[in-house]
């Protein structure tokens, strides 16, 4: 177990990632763009110094983004090697580590970077209040002197885009953009980034939209749009659970909709649920259910008949919307 946890500086975490040869590097469960454009961009900074750097996730990426850069197929759903570090990457607590989680936990140095504000787990945490935690290794990366190569400029950027929104969530502040100006500079992938992240889609993927959005419910004068997919949904059409991603954004997008809820059953009687707010607080919501994130952007896990964990989300987005 970890004990002693420590508040890391982005000066104390170079040391520590230099005071090291070997790292495993971990991805929160269902990764998003941040944590795997974060967690790839780690990995090919500590390599560029010579250290041994590998990827886990207990979700492997879903075969688009693997196709399209090539480092995220690196991602192992195994655990194999021995390690001097263990370092989370964009998770604002253990339990988003999925099944790597107990491992974790019981490794004695550990290292957190993220920009959640959640609690500390690892011995030594760096949680800051940025956009994206690509922020927090693009600070890293500069303080090790390593150069910024196009490879590391696109996966930098991958996280900031994504975690932003590209650049249209409340979140997105000057740094943002002085970030970008200079993975722009060391010519960063940026409309294969935006085209892969937020344009392309598959037929199975536009299948599944469709059924969610047959299945829109509204709530408290529309103030609440809820959507769900069935595994039954998942296993007909032939997709992915990944392929779910980003679906909830329609929900949110109702004009008249303060809160929009995305379910998707991820295992029998267990809905991975995904909120987005505008001008509302979710991640209040979801930390009812055990789970947390962004202000307007969170997620938690319920288990539960369909029905009734409707019954549920809709009985406390009540309380305040």
């Amino acid at each position: 177990m970890n004990s002693a946890k420590k508040t890391a500086t982005v000066s104390s975490v170079c040391k520590l990632l230099l005071n090291n040869n070997s790292f495993a590097i971990f991805a929160h469960t269902n990764p998003d763009g941040d944590t795997l454009g974060s967690c790839v961009a780690l990995a090919l900074a500590l390599r560029s110094l010579g250290k041994s750097a590998n990827l886990f996730c207990d979700m492997l990426p879903d075969a688009k983004l693997c196709n399209s850069f090539g480092e995220i197929g690196q991602f192992s759903q195994k655990f194999f090697g021995k390690y001097d570090m263990f370092v989370s990457v964009d998770c604002g607590d253990i339990f988003r580590l999925g099944e790597f989680a107990s491992l974790y936990d019981n490794f004695g140095e550990t290292l957190t970077l993220d920009h959640h504000g959640g609690e500390y787990f690892s011995r030594y945490n760096l949680v800051t209040n940025y956009a994206s935690t690509s922020q927090i290794i693009f600070e890293v990366v500069k303080q090790l002197s390593v150069p910024i190569d196009d490879k590391l400029a696109t996966y930098l950027y991958m996280g900031l885009c994504t975690d932003t929104g590209n650049f249209s969530h409340n979140n997105t502040d000057k740094s943002c953009f002085l970030m970008a100006s200079v993975l722009c500079e060391h010519n960063a992938q940026m409309e294969k980034v935006n085209r892969v992240f937020f344009k392309d889609t598959t037929l199975t993927e536009t299948k599944l939209l469709a059924r969610a959005l047959s299945r829109m419910r509204m709530y408290y004068d529309g103030k609440m749009a809820l959507m769900y997919l069935t595994s039954a949904d998942l296993r007909e059409l032939g997709a992915d659970f990944s392929a779910t991603s980003g679906i909830v954004q329609y929900a949110i997008n109702i004009d008249t909709a303060k809160a929009g809820v995305m379910m998707t059953e991820y295992a029998p009687n267990v809905f991975k649920v995904s909120m987005r707010g505008k001008d509302f607080s979710v991640r209040d919501i979801c930390r009812e259910f055990g789970g947390g994130g962004h202000l307007y952007a969170a997620g938690c896990m319920i288990s539960g008949f369909l029905e009734d964990v409707i019954e549920k989300i809709v009985r406390v987005v009540g309380y305040t919307i």
